[in-house]
């Protein structure tokens, strides 16, 4: 191979391997600014001694990447796991709050005399009655979030039913008299609650107050991690389920889920 050759194949050499860095750089950059590879868990405001209950004060969320987390750390939606319950070991400012810092079982609930720990400063814990069919089969639990939809006859000369979905992302505090979760599967698989309490606004708990009164509310449950809402969900009557526009629509948006959750499974 001549110098020339040779010149001609290190230049292609050098570029392939700067654009192999560059895929390279950007990939990793991707990697640590995708939200989803984040997820909000508990860490310690100060320093938290062994045999201290803890109360919200001394918590507090930050996004983690979910490589580097211990499998036991504890998310901030699960705040109600840990409120009202002592530490074995002494965790330091800034740690991630892991479950087995806890005796087995404790961080699977919250101490029923600091219910009120749980609740943030200008809401307010309040009580509804639910069966199987409004609860998600009795499968809702301390610390997850319900979507309360309701179908009321809406006012108006001809009244029409409609089914609306009233408030998205509430977090549950307890279902019946149980503030934990349990220790075991087992232990779950027998608790069997009539009621869930919610933490809401003063507005929500008029809301949910006076809806109650007037319908049977739902609880959509929703996954822990995902406290978005959706705007402008629309009404639903029957004009809905005869609207064809309407429900292809809607299979579609379908669809497009279900492929999102062949990729996430992946």
């Amino acid at each position: 191979m001549d110098k020339k050759k040779a010149m001609i194949f290190a230049v292609i050499l050098a570029v392939v391997g700067v654009i192999l860095i560059q895929l390279m750089v950007s990939g990793e950059k991707k990697k640590y600014t995708d939200e989803s590879m984040l997820t909000n868990v508990l860490i310690a405001k100060k320093n938290i001694a062994a045999g201290t209950q803890i109360d919200q004060n001394m918590l507090e969320g930050k996004k983690m990447y979910k490589d580097y987390l211990p499998k036991d750390a504890i998310r901030v939606s699960s705040l109600t796991q840990i409120i009202g319950n002592a530490p074995k070991v002494d965790i330091k400012k800034g740690d991630a709050i892991l479950t087995s810092s806890f005796k087995a079982g404790v961080a699977g609930g919250l101490s029923s005399s600091f219910l009120s720990s749980a609740i943030l400063p200008g809401e307010r814990a309040i009580t509804v009655r639910v069966d199987q069919e409004s609860s998600v089969a009795g499968l809702i639990r301390p610390g997850d979030y319900v979507d309360i939809l309701g179908t009321f006859d809406k006012p108006g000369t001809a009244p029409v039913r409609t089914t609306i979905t009233m408030l998205q992302a509430v977090p549950v505090l307890a279902i019946g008299s149980q503030i934990g979760i349990g220790a075991t599967s087992k232990e779950r698989e027998q608790k069997s609650y009539g009621s869930i309490t919610l933490s809401v606004t003063l507005q929500e708990a008029e809301l949910i107050e006076f809806s109650r009164r007037k319908a049977k509310l739902i609880f959509v449950l929703r996954n822990g991690e995902d406290q978005k809402t959706e705007e402008k969900v629309p009404e639903v009557d029957f004009s809905s389920i005869f609207g064809k526009a309407g429900l292809a629509a809607m299979q579609q948006r379908r669809d497009a889920m279900n492929k999102k959750r062949i990729e996430v499974l992946k």
